[in-house]
């Protein structure tokens, strides 16, 4: 009898992981109507969350069995692991857009009520949140430079206020995998951004109202109002900034912003570093937020930015064109655990020093390797003992 007894309990146990194994699935989100791939399309669940990558590709580790696919201006799309898996791309349907319901002149209203809304709708007080980034270095279009980090964040305020004016943030790295080649002849060292700018990055959601024209665009879905916005005269860096605010209309919440720092780079004058001369020509910054239910607050999802920086040929350096990508997103916020900050915020990102662990790489919802990532790793792994040719810095 005792041995039927330890039989059944070792049986139940069984039972019971195999219930709760982990499924890992991979696979394609596109439009329904035009079949292109759709980028940073959230999926997610109770428990864990990811995001579409440029290919429209995402890779998903749960063991719950429904996922969610969300993506402002398509319809709200929630599937079983089983159904998942019997599609070889899964396709998302545009929401309808309602043009009458547009009201040219309301933008400033719209604006000011949902600057109101601010501290109503985003939290004022310190919170901490899980997250991952992912930078890409190209170099005349090359990949050069890759560094994905997983990390927490101990915030002050989301954003600036009177009782938290600096609002400086802490951070604690909790895996990261980097690689960087660089042709020894290449004389330029480009200088990623610090975790203290990123963040301050994410903070920007306001404007000078008075400074901007504002316009009410028809290209959106019925729940939203969507403003565009231009700077009347030309700044300091002779560009007129611009860009745009997604404002859900039940709440007056931002859920996107948008700014474009440069609209006519030839203009944009050089700036000497050493003997290198050289100008930012391109540089956008798109948020994304979204509510969290069980605080009734919201928090920024994902952000993504996209830079270019010439270099001016001269007698050491030839000319060269340096694009820089930066994806950051947030798999859970509001989390109790603060962090043990382990670096510098003022610190170069890729100078920043942290052990590779395959296993966590290997198992992670987040950022699966494009097809472009897995050439430039082949790339590197071909050069790597060229070493009187190339500098390679890495952690993996």
């Amino acid at each position: 009898m005792k041995q039927k007894s330890i039989f059944l309990n070792l049986f139940l146990f069984f039972c019971f992981l195999a219930s709760a194994q982990k499924v890992n699935i991979t696979k394609i989100v596109a439009d329904e109507i035009v079949k292109t791939p759709l980028e940073k399309v959230i999926v997610f669940n109770e428990k864990d969350i990811s995001l579409t990558n440029t290919e429209g590709v995402f890779s998903f580790v749960s063991d719950i069995e429904i996922l969610n696919f969300a993506l402002i201006g398509y319809e709200d799309l929630k599937l079983s692991f089983d159904e998942i898996k019997k599609k070889d791309t899964i396709f998302l349907k545009r929401k309808m857009i309602e043009l009458d319901e547009v009201i040219i002149g309301n933008e400033l209203s719209i604006l000011k009520k949902a600057f109101s809304n601010l501290k109503e709708n985003y939290s004022t007080n310190p919170y901490n949140e899980n997250f991952f980034l992912r930078c890409v270095l190209k170099r005349n279009d090359e990949i050069s430079r890759l560094q994905d980090i997983y990390g927490k964040v101990s915030r002050k305020s989301f954003f600036k206020t009177k009782t938290q004016p600096d609002n400086k943030c802490e951070v604690e790295i909790l895996n990261m995998r980097k690689i960087g080649i660089t042709e020894k002849s290449d004389l330029v060292y480009f200088k990623f951004q610090s975790f203290e700018n990123l963040f301050d990055l994410n903070s920007l959601i306001q404007i000078n109202v008075d400074e901007y024209e504002l316009q009410q665009e028809k290209d959106i879905a019925s729940d939203y109002w969507k403003i565009s916005f231009v700077q009347k005269e030309i700044n300091s860096r002779k560009q007129k900034i611009k860009g745009h605010f997604i404002i859900k209309k039940t709440d007056y919440a931002f859920v996107q912003t948008c700014f474009d720092f440069y609209d006519n780079p030839e203009e944009v004058p050089y700036s000497k570093d050493g003997k290198v001369m050289y100008r930012t020509t391109s540089f956008r910054r798109i948020s994304n937020y979204k509510r969290d239910d069980a605080f009734n607050k919201y928090y920024l999802s994902n952000a993504n930015s996209v830079v270019r920086v010439e270099i001016l040929e001269s007698e050491k350096n030839p000319k060269a064109y340096y694009d820089f990508t930066s994806d950051y997103f947030v798999t859970n916020s509001f989390i109790s655990s603060k962090t043990a900050s382990n670096l510098s915020m003022d610190k170069d990102i890729f100078k920043v020093k942290f052990a590779y662990s395959d296993q966590f790489w290997a198992n992670q919802n987040q950022l699966p390797l494009t097809n472009n990532l897995k050439e430039f790793l082949s790339r590197v792994s071909a050069n790597k003992e060229r070493k009187k040719e190339y500098d390679v810095i890495g952690n993996f």
